[in-house]
């Protein structure tokens, strides 16, 4: 059944036709991704379907009562304490729960009419259904649970000071909290850790709400969604399956337009060499080849986007020793967010840092280059050291400057490496054509300001790169360029990163900061290390369980006896502990398979096969270790 539907959708501004004659229909199994390249109208096709803009031309059809949860790219500044902010997703449960106060007051009156009495009985009734719908009794575990979930960690703190990052998961929270109908969700991974996306992925899964989402995470659109929108020329192509499958689909696609292409030019080359022969125009075969030949140059296709490509210079000779760490502490406040890391960083590695929001891994990353001095401990930089920067906030970027200013600095050309090149040719392959070389920075979308800071890095010429969440609001083409010039470099680069796939792509080494002062350095992929730190997680809490199960009162242990064992119920007594063997291996080969980082490459529903196998053979460990329990306390000698 339609939820939303667009029907032949039109939408333009005075720079630009965002959307052409577009159709698309939401359905009660809908799980989309939105993809294009920045500005394409990713975020407007969203925001069209959420009822928040209108199109120029067209319709937009709505199921009546449809209840709609979206995510804009910009989120407000939301005031009083984050559990209150969060909680204010739920629209209208405080005028609810103050009707349903007055009703009960009112019906707790002396003297009160029975027609009056049975009217606000039924309103109580309706008032009740209404609170049901909004979160019903339980919603404050559900409010602790989301804000724990998104990586909130001081529920008490007033959320008008909260960073933007913060604010978004908020808004996220806040969305996810009011339970809708259909989500539509404008980029949901943006400044969340690699660990609150997976509980995100998981969370969306186990939900199955409709879902539409504008999202560059390619991870979370392999797992999440089963078909891919993109928005291209203001158009929309579809794709089945996640990022993988997009990937096949465009790329066949592609090859099925340039052979027609290449028919298409092999016809216009012999066409027009009949027209250029002077072919009579006086018969009715004659006109009608003539006009096909206009009609076939005039429906030439538009020339091809270009893509962002570029290559790092290598920066000046750096030497063996790049950046040593011993015993490095730093403390904010009373707060320990690293403990006596040793840390070496080569020529040639490429380090990524992850950890949960708050963990400290910009901390560490100012701390690695000298930027802010450790609390304990040393840090040694090479001499041969040039650190060439981004970092989080965009600092190095001036509003108020035009693009051409930012990166010429008053010059009209620029040096890379050894060489000198014209400023305007070489924004051109930045993708800032004509006039948009002269825009202020402070108008430009996200990704048009991550492509000027890209170019500012090749500027800066450092043999040591150091990446602040350098991903934020690149498109994937952008993505792609980015990955593929920083596996050419040929220098050091540490970059900070909550985008798995990036790193998984990029870096040789991980360093994992768990938020409590613990660094771990990891060999693998940030997939794999999800996976141990969820296997950890999960023999952690099997031995509580079992040390619990130990630990249970001496008088239930001795409680008395039940009826004796059967002949049966020996036999299953004496067989139980070869099926627990058997049962807690079965585990771990289920654990040890989640550890491996090939089943992420694996398709997503074989990666929820083995989880899923995994809690059930893990539950059925805990339901054979009860039923031993039962059968040796009514054993002779048991108990």
């Amino acid at each position: 059944m339609a939820l939303i539907a667009l029907h032949d959708v039109h939408k333009s501004y005075p720079e630009q036709d965002l959307l052409r004659g577009v159709s698309l229909v939401i359905e009660s199994d809908t799980r989309f991704g939105i993809v294009g390249r920045n500005g394409s109208g990713k975020s407007t096709l969203l925001r069209i379907l959420a009822g928040v803009d209108r199109p120029d031309a067209g319709r937009r059809i709505v199921r009546d009562g449809l209840r709609i949860g979206h995510l804009l790219q910009e989120v407000p500044v939301h005031a009083g304490r984050v559990r209150d902010a969060v909680r204010g997703g739920l629209r209208g449960r405080d005028e609810v729960l103050a009707r349903m106060d007055a009703v009960h007051a009112r019906l707790g009156a002396s003297g009160l009419p029975a027609a009056e009495s049975e009217a606000l009985l039924g309103e109580l009734a309706a008032l009740e259904t209404a609170r049901d719908h909004l979160g019903g009794h339980h919603v404050e575990h559900r409010v602790e649970e989301l804000i724990d979930g998104v990586g909130l960690p001081y529920p008490d703190a007033d959320a008008s000071t909260l960073s933007g990052g913060e604010q978004r998961r908020v808004a996220l929270a806040r969305v996810l909290l009011s339970e809708p109908d259909v989500l539509l969700l404008d980029e949901p991974t943006n400044h969340l850790d690699a660990f609150v996306v997976d509980w995100l992925e998981d969370l969306l899964l186990k939900a199955r709400t409709p879902v539409v989402m504008v999202t560059h995470d390619r991870y979370f659109l392999d797992r999440v969604v089963d078909r891919v929108v993109e928005v291209e020329g203001g158009a929309l192509r579809t794709y089945d399956g996640g990022y993988a499958g997009y990937l096949r689909g465009k790329a066949a696609r592609t090859e099925a337009g340039r052979k027609a292409d290449v028919a298409r030019q092999s016809l216009v080359r012999r066409e027009t060499d009949w027209m250029r022969r002077g072919p009579p125009a006086r018969s009715t075969k004659a006109k009608a080849r003539i006009d096909r030949y206009h009609a076939l140059l005039d429906d030439a296709p538009p020339p091809a986007t270009a893509d962002l490509a570029f290559r790092i210079p290598p920066g000046p000779r750096l030497g063996t020793r790049v950046i040593r760490l011993r015993g490095v502490t730093l403390r904010v406040g009373d707060r320990t967010l690293v403990e006596g890391l040793d840390l070496d960083v080569g020529q040639g590695e490429r380090l990524g840092i992850v950890g949960p929001n708050g963990a400290g891994k910009s901390t560490l990353l100012h701390a690695m280059i000298g930027e802010r001095p450790p609390d304990e401990g040393t840090v040694e930089i090479g001499e041969t050291v040039a650190v060439a920067a981004i970092d989080q906030q965009r600092r190095a970027l001036s509003a108020g400057a035009t693009v051409v200013e930012e990166i010429g600095a008053g010059g009209d050309h620029v040096r890379l490496g050894e060489r000198a090149v014209r400023l305007e040719s070489f924004l051109d392959g930045f993708l800032f054509p004509g006039g948009r070389k002269h825009t202020l920075v402070g108008k430009l979308s996200g990704g048009e300001r991550n492509r000027v800071l890209l170019a500012k890095l090749l500027v800066q010429g450092g043999n040591v790169l150091v990446l602040d969440e350098p991903t934020n609001d690149l498109d994937l083409p952008t993505l792609r360029a980015l990955e593929e010039a920083l596996l050419a470099f040929a220098g050091t680069v540490i970059v900070v990163s909550h985008d798995r796939w990036f790193l998984d792509r990029v870096a040789t080494e991980i360093v994992h900061l768990d938020g409590l002062g613990r660094a771990r350095r990891y060999g693998g992929h940030v997939s794999g290390l999800l996976a141990d730190i969820a296997a950890e997680r999960r023999a952690a809490e099997a031995s509580a369980a079992a040390v619990q199960r130990a630990a249970r009162p001496v008088e239930q242990r001795a409680a008395p006896r039940p009826r004796r064992l059967s002949n049966w119920e020996r036999r299953e007594l004496d067989e139980l502990p070869a099926k627990i063997q058997a049962a807690e291996q079965h585990v771990e080969r289920l654990t040890a398979r989640l550890a491996d980082p090939r089943l992420y490459s694996a398709p997503a529903d074989e990666r929820a096969s083995v989880e899923g196998e995994q809690r059930a053979a893990a539950a059925d460990v805990e339901r054979l270790y009860e039923r031993w329990e039962e059968l040796e306390s009514r054993s002779p000698g048991g108990g």
